[in-house]
């Protein structure tokens, strides 16, 4: 089944617009530099947030205390501060009431 524009349109701001949530939830599950992030949310997800935007995203989050880097056998490795841990649990919170609100429409009477 081809997939329509709504949907490609929802899957690019899902993906793009918070890139920062995917990149704490893998770093939720242990450091990581972000070549291996970037190749986790293709995987895992589906959409490919890039080459730059995954680098630009990551500075932001450590300028903002979100993460903390540290260098690793010639690599910049990311690990969750507990701020980043804190914004991860809110956003994926979020993401749920969201989620049960657009779903309640569904069994309400229309």
């Amino acid at each position: 089944m081809k997939e329509v524009k709504p949907i490609r349109r929802l899957k690019r701001k899902l993906g793009i617009e918070v890139l920062w949530l995917f990149l704490l939830s893998q770093l939720a599950e242990g450091d990581s530099y972000a070549y291996e992030l970037i190749k986790f949310i293709e995987e895992k997800y589906g959409f490919n947030p890039g080459k730059v935007l995954p680098y630009v995203v990551l500075k932001r989050l450590e300028n903002e205390g979100y993460v903390e880097s540290y260098l690793k056998d010639k690599r910049k490795y990311y690990r969750l501060t507990p701020q980043g841990i804190a914004l991860l649990k809110e956003g994926i919170a979020y993401i749920k009431l969201v989620l049960n609100n657009l779903e309640k429409s569904l069994t309400e009477d229309i």
